[in-house]
């Protein structure tokens, strides 16, 4: 009788495992992974005295969320000489290969999209992570070469709960600024921001017009009518787990890029 072949470990780097795009991500490169006998190796491997141990785990290859931008990092992984595969966003010198969003390009589209529907004065909540950070800063570039007066640019530290995103909202209302459209870099902080505006009965978009990015297609159902950027982030993690396959086959050279395209909805909030 033939045994079944022990699963291998793919290390994956995460900051944290529990924001929900990149929970729905991983799961499905998880998926993905399973059947050609691999599996998610999770561990804090940011921990510089922790290293060591990513060495000894002897992963076969490993999964990036965010950009490799740790020095200490970036020298253990190279070291393992295994394919790598960064998600979501690149560092600014990829190690191996990538499947990322082109966030800036979001930002940008979500600033000409303002600019079509003639709102002249624009606000930005934005959560501080690398992916939202390039969406933001794509948007404020774009809606300052567009001649849109940027009034606010409130940043969340993070936003895992709607009471998060109310807070980014109320942050925004405590500038005192008049503003007439508002660019929200998630589907959370743009719920939120519609669920607080209606409760200080500003109306949406007649008051207030709001622009989301949802990872999953949720937004709409949260809030009925959202104008929403966005991309599919199960759909991210199974074409990063099958990159992952086919560089550990050997059918894809180091070095590759995979772009998601982002996709518009254009509904009643804007």
């Amino acid at each position: 009788m033939s045994s079944l072949p022990v699963p291998r470990p793919v290390a994956l780097i995460a900051p944290r495992l529990d924001a929900a795009p990149a929970a729905r991500a991983i799961q499905a490169c998880a998926d993905r992974l399973a059947p050609a006998g691999y599996y998610l190796a999770a561990g804090p491997w940011h921990d510089p005295s922790l290293l060591p141990r990513l060495a000894l785990l002897r992963p076969a290859a490993a999964l990036v969320v965010g950009p490799l931008d740790d020095p200490q990092l970036r020298v253990a992984l190279a070291a393992l000489e295994v394919p790598v595969v960064e998600t979501w966003s690149l560092s600014d010198t990829p190690l191996d290969s990538a499947v990322t969003v082109d966030n800036a390009e979001a930002g940008r589209q979500a600033a000409r999209h303002f600019a079509d529907k003639r709102f002249a004065q624009v606000a930005c909540i934005s959560t501080d992570n690398p992916w939202e950070r390039a969406r933001r800063e794509g948007f404020i570039g774009t809606a300052a070469a567009l001649g849109l007066s940027q009034v606010a640019d409130i940043v969340q530290p993070e936003a895992q709960h709607m009471n998060d995103g109310r807070m980014a909202f109320l942050r925004l209302l405590a500038t005192n600024t008049i503003f007439d459209a508002v660019f929200c870099t998630s589907d959370l902080l743009a719920a939120a921001a519609v669920s607080e505006a209606h409760n200080r009965d500003l109306h949406v978009p007649q008051d207030l017009a709001v622009l989301g990015f949802t990872d999953d297609g949720s937004a709409p159902q949260w809030v009925q009518g959202l104008t929403t950027l966005g991309m599919d982030a199960a759909e991210l993690g199974r074409r990063a787990g099958q990159l992952l396959l086919d560089r550990l086959d050997g059918e894809q050279p180091a070095g590759t890029r995979i772009t998601m395209e982002v996709g518009f909805e254009t509904r009643l909030s804007t």
